[in-house]
């Protein structure tokens, strides 16, 4: 009797696998090209289930449907074998995918430590292992935990260190004494936490280095968290002046220098306290406050060069160390007169001249040196200012506020030029700002000074008059402005 062949499973089982398995493929591809055009983090899982999971699937139904091969052979179960570990790496990767790959940076997925992903990995793998050698193998699994239980006394002994870095990473998963991103300080080395495994913890240095800790160094040891119990850091700086400066004066300008750096904050509020009198100075400890210790560094850096910049300002004098000695021809030594650079560049201008420098030379207490840094505000607007500054090195901006909050440049000057012509007009603030572009030194005329130049100087009062209407309609327009072009600060 002639039978058809549709009548066979194994016919059935062939123009399935022939029709499904390439349609299958087909349409797999084309989710991974589109996967790749998105830039999804998804198509890691579908490579693994296109490149393994289906054709093991696919291979294991040929063998038992096609083939007919026995469920018992050992073939079979090596496919099956197959199949469950493909499938298990197609889930762990999608599950990595789903919970950590896009985690937005600052969540508790993203600061999630790898060592904890690899003990959940690990714990998985060995329960699927587990069926795997029951239901595939048909291993009794109470004789293999036995014969694991004496082994692993063997192993321990072998793996002591392994084991002992393993179980103080553990310790420190749970009790969480830093996370990714935070700063740590291990006896000499400082460094930011990039990544946590089963041995050790890596820390990456201010220098760009890698330092790698065992766990066991830090469960055992001290060390010192930056961000912990919150992100505020304490720093800590001794600067030395003279017997001669007061020191309450001297109080006054270090916490105005602190307050005027950026990334210092205001709350809690910068101290200064005198640590000591030392041979040849008095010692001032000043704390400062800041927010984030990844940029300590370039506050450090900004704070110490302001305060010598201050102290030129204020005639503090920081001394060198008492035990160099000079050797000087004290007939021979004559203290600079700040007014001599002052006229020098009075006379180099046009609206000046010599009158004007020559007047100047006649006054008591004419003038004042100031010394700023990059960056620094000379003064702002809202402010009143000691008088009219007359650039004699660097570059400044003058700004203003639109009418957004924004700062906006209406001029920019340098060596000769003047700023703060507001103090001619007696009683009022201040209504633009002025930042020192680069390294500044200017002269400040009092107002009184500057009357009696002006009732001395007739061209000059004119070149004022049209300097102030020329400010103030660059201050109007400026105020007025619609658009932001933030500008010095």
């Amino acid at each position: 009797m002639n039978h058809s062949l549709v009548q066979y499973s194994w016919f059935k089982w062939s123009i399935a696998l022939i029709i499904s398995f390439p349609l299958l493929m087909t349409i797999l591809n084309e989710v991974i090209v589109r996967l790749q055009r998105q830039e999804k983090c998804l198509i890691e899982t579908f490579l693994i289930l296109r490149n393994l999971v289906f054709p093991t699937i696919a291979l294991l139904l040929f063998l038992t449907r096609v083939l007919e091969i026995p469920e018992e052979d050992t073939a079979i179960r090596l496919v099956k074998t197959l199949v469950l570990i493909c499938t298990i790496h197609a889930v762990l990767s999608w599950l990595k995918v789903l919970i950590f790959s896009e985690a937005s940076s600052g969540s508790w997925r993203a600061k999630v430590p790898d060592l904890l992903l690899d003990l959940i990995r690990f714990f998985i793998v060995t329960c699927i292992a587990a069926v795997i050698l029951s239901t595939v193998w048909k291993v009794d699994l109470g004789a293999l935990l036995t014969a694991l239980g004496v082994g692993s006394l063997v192993i321990g002994l072998a793996l002591q260190d392994a084991l002992k870095n393993l179980f103080s990473g553990i310790l420190l998963l749970f009790e969480r004494p830093f996370s990714l991103g935070d700063w740590l300080q291990v006896e000499n080395t400082i460094g930011k936490v990039i990544k946590v495994n089963w041995r050790s913890v890596y820390l990456q240095t201010r220098d760009y280095d890698c330092v790698v800790i065992p766990n066991s160094i830090l469960a055992q040891g001290n060390f010192t968290n930056y961000n912990k119990p919150n992100n505020l850091h304490v720093e800590k700086f001794t600067f030395g002046f003279s017997y001669d400066d007061p020191p309450n004066k001297v109080i006054e300008v270090l916490k105005e220098v602190a307050l005027s750096t950026e990334g210092i904050l205001s709350t809690p509020k910068p101290w200064v306290r005198i640590e000591g009198y030392q041979d040849f100075f008095i010692a001032y400890q000043v704390g400062i406050f800041v927010k984030s210790y990844e940029k300590m560094l370039d506050i450090r850096n900004d704070f110490v060069v302001r305060v010598w910049y201050a102290a030129k300002r204020y005639y503090l004098t920081i001394p060198y160390p008492i035990q160099t000695e000079y050797q000087v021809d004290m007939s021979k030594l004559s203290k600079p007169n700040p007014i001599t650079k002052v006229t020098e560049v009075m006379r180099s201008l046009p609206n000046f001249g010599t009158l004007a420098a020559e007047q100047l030379t006649k006054e008591k207490e004419p003038t004042k040196l100031r010394h700023y840094a990059k960056g620094e505000w000379v003064f702002q607007e809202g402010k009143r200012i000691l008088g009219l500054h007359l650039i004699l090195n660097g570059q400044v901006a003058v700004l203003v506020k639109d009418s957004l909050g924004n700062q906006q440049e209406i001029a920019r000057l340098s060596r000769g030029e003047f700023f703060g012509e507001k103090v001619l007009l007696t009683g009022e603030v201040s209504d633009v700002s002025a930042i020192a572009l680069e390294d500044l030194e200017v002269a400040i005329l009092s107002p009184e000074v500057v009357t009696t130049l002006l009732d001395q100087t007739p061209r000059l009062a004119r070149e004022f008059s049209e300097l102030l209407e020329t400010r103030r309609k660059e201050i109007i327009k400026a105020k007025n402005t619609k658009y932001s072009n933030r500008q010095g600060g």
